[in-house]
């Protein structure tokens, strides 16, 4: 695989990491009618992308998609998504821990993960723990809330 970097997200890019969410959310078999549906839960707002830590993953010099970590009373990896040719290639890892990098530069020693069923696996696989479920009104569904925390330096 090419290089891989990883770059501040700017305000202009809403619309871009919009559509990469979307197209990403795909990659699990969704109907483009149910996509659409979710389009506007899965919208990306520039002052979302001003208040947050919001990192485009870059691979060559390609956007291959992007994160998105939410500092406060409980720290979440609100975003991870990868355009689906990207998907399987081990990226997921890699841009995993590149997260786990932020977090300890941004003196996270834990964070939460509501991740869609099908992603859920991925999350265990790299050490998160089930917490619990929490209800999704866009999808009307019960989701996984998976819990990560740091391993101590």
């Amino acid at each position: 695989m090419e290089q891989i970097t990883f770059k501040d997200a700017q305000p202009e890019h809403g619309e871009l990491l919009s559509d990469i969410a979307i197209e990403s959310k795909g990659y699990w078999g969704y109907s483009r009618q149910q996509l659409d549906i979710w389009r506007k839960d899965l919208r990306i707002e520039p002052s979302y992308i001003v208040v947050n830590t919001v990192k485009l993953v870059v691979v060559g010099d390609n956007i291959a998609g992007f994160f998105a970590l939410l500092q406060g009373e409980t720290n979440y990896l609100d975003h991870l998504w990868l355009l689906p040719d990207y998907a399987g290639k081990g990226l997921g890892r890699e841009v995993f821990n590149e997260i786990l990098h932020q977090c300890q530069a941004l003196d996270i020693a834990r964070f939460t993960i509501v991740s869609d069923p099908d992603a859920a696996g991925f999350y265990l696989h790299l050490g998160a723990k089930r917490i619990g479920e929490v209800f999704s009104k866009p999808q009307n569904r019960q989701l996984p809330l998976l819990e990560y925390v740091l391993p101590l330096p």
